[in-house]
């Protein structure tokens, strides 16, 4: 077996253990959302419960705590490569010392002038929804130095190759919201939602990942040796993300700010239709980029650079392979998906049928979503943080106009094509500069085999669309029952019509995927 064979094997089990998770997170997370509209409903309430997090969030990204596992792996990495294993860990425990304080005081800052900068995210609410946007955002802000502390922990696992306690961190914080739903809204409302926030956080994000450290090998000791050359690498990786206002994470706060404008109900059903556009994009997208992030690092550390490209190429066509036709698959039956999503809750035929609408939109840019997610980890591994961060803030700032222009034409759903403009502009241009940083030879080949899989998925989305429509004249697809008949037919129709059109267009990856998923299966 060769050296790349192996590393596809090490990603592919990797994948499979992170896709399992997240599939379960994401389903967790739909169901976190149904709950809410079962509880409280689709109102002002829920949207200053979403504007709430807007605060936490801007938080966590400012001492790049979301971006602690594509920043510290490779100073891990090195010093793995090296053979100074007990260097990393005095690194590993300067910045989880240092940041540590850094972001205790930034919480504690946050939480007295909490009423200023919720005026600032949220311009447009009420005084009486900006106060409960307050209220709200201050019981979840100490949850961030759980993710921050939690998310270290974890990227030490990813870097020895441990990748099941991390990857319970999302389930215990999305069960730790559901009960904090279904247990105390019923007595304190929306605010029982924020109290699970903090407790899921605490028990899924720091303690547990307290535990998967430890059985990773870690080694920690209080330290503030602000001089070891393995921080200031972590700072120099890290302060591009910090300071950058890159979409991929920025695109929600902007959404949360303009529809704070807009009828109530609409920044819920954004973020309704966003969750559900991010259940198969979390499932392919967030498994491929964490599971092959760490090899990749690996192999930029040992000047593999052919195997780089190889695997970047081919990571890259397995997502295009599987978004792609969801996403055609997901527009053309996005209305009985969204029935089905929240059957049995307090939103009725507008809401619904709004938030249909906002997924439909949302998922032309699906494969962007998880692509972006690739191409920004390819850059990380060669330890260069700046690139995405320019180019995240430039496709930002000249976004805006878009989403101001879109939102005065086509109210929330303008909001949701700007972003999903925005998104396929920067995974476009992340994508030409990686290929020409990397010098990737098959970049070009690589490009087609995505205009192919577009093209087909386009023809395929639109037959389905139509059979959607016809058949919803028979089904009584409002029902739970219609609504898992209906998908289910046309979902099996598209997938027969996508295998025959792919065929027709010479696609050699429906053999080779096919051929695997048989071995897989025959296997287990």
């Amino acid at each position: 077996m060769s050296t790349t064979d192996h590393l596809h094997r090490r990603i592919a089990a990797a994948t499979g253990i992170v896709m399992a998770s997240v599939l379960l997170s994401r389903l967790l997370g739909l169901f976190r959302e149904w709950t809410v509209a079962h509880q409280i409903g689709s109102n002002s309430i829920t949207d200053a419960y979403y504007a709430a997090f807007t605060l936490p969030d801007f938080l966590n990204y400012l001492i790049a705590g979301g971006s602690l596992s594509v920043t510290f792996i490779p100073v891990f990495a090195m010093y793995v490569a090296e053979k100074n294993e007990d260097e990393g860990w005095r690194a590993f425990s300067t910045v989880m010392s240092v940041m540590g304080v850094v972001l205790v005081v930034l919480v504690s800052l946050a939480e007295i002038f909490a009423p200023q900068l919720v005026r600032l995210i949220a311009p447009g609410f009420d005084p009486a929804e900006r106060q409960r946007v307050i209220f709200l955002t201050r019981i979840m802000l100490p949850a961030q130095i759980c993710f921050y502390e939690g998310s270290i922990l974890s990227a030490v696992q990813y870097a020895k190759g441990q990748f099941v306690v991390p990857s319970l961190a999302p389930i215990i914080y999305n069960l730790g919201i559901i009960l904090g739903g279904i247990l105390l809204a019923p007595r304190i409302g929306i605010t029982g939602f924020a109290v699970g926030v903090l407790g899921g956080a605490f028990l899924g994000n720091f303690l547990l990942q307290i535990y998967g450290a430890h059985r990773a090998g870690a080694k920690f000791s209080p330290t503030f040796n602000v001089r070891h050359a393995g921080f200031w690498m972590f700072l120099k990786l890290s302060i591009p993300i910090m300071l950058a206002l890159s979409l991929s994470f920025v695109d929600d706060w902007i959404i949360r700010a303009f529809g704070s404008y807009l009828r109530a109900g609409s920044i819920t059903w954004l973020t309704w239709g966003k969750t559900l556009m991010r259940v198969p994009l979390g499932l392919v997208g967030q498994a491929i980029g964490v599971a092959s992030f760490p090899i990749l690092a690996q192999l930029y550390s040992e000047k593999k650079f052919d195997e780089l490209n190889k695997i970047l190429n081919s990571t890259f066509r397995a997502l295009i392979f599987i978004l792609i036709p969801i996403s055609a698959l997901t527009i053309a039956q996005s209305l009985p998906l969204t029935y089905l999503a929240f059957s049995h809750t307090k939103l009725r035929g507008p809401d619904l049928a709004s938030t249909a609408a906002a997924l439909a939109v949302f998922s032309i840019g699906m494969f962007a979503w998880g692509a972006q997610n690739i191409f920004a980890r390819g850059f990380y591994s060669t330890r260069d943080t700046i690139t995405p961060a320019v180019v995240g803030t430039l496709t930002t700032v000249l976004s805006l106009p878009l989403y101001w222009l879109l939102v005065k034409r086509l109210d929330y759903l303008g909001l949701a094509l700007a972003s999903t403009l925005g998104i396929i502009v920067y995974t476009v241009l992340l994508f030409v500069l990686l290929n020409k940083r990397t010098r990737n030879p098959d970049s070009l080949n690589v490009f087609l085999f995505f205009l192919k899989m577009s093209a087909a998925s386009c023809v395929v989305g639109l037959l389905c669309y139509h059979l959607t429509n016809y058949l919803e004249n028979f089904i009584a697809w409002q029902k739970l029952g219609g609504a898992v008949l209906l998908l289910t037919i046309v979902s099996t129709a598209g997938l027969l019509l996508l295998a025959a059109a792919l065929k027709i267009l010479r696609v050699p990856e429906l053999d080779t995927y096919l051929r695997r998923a048989y071995s897989f299966a025959t296997r287990s």
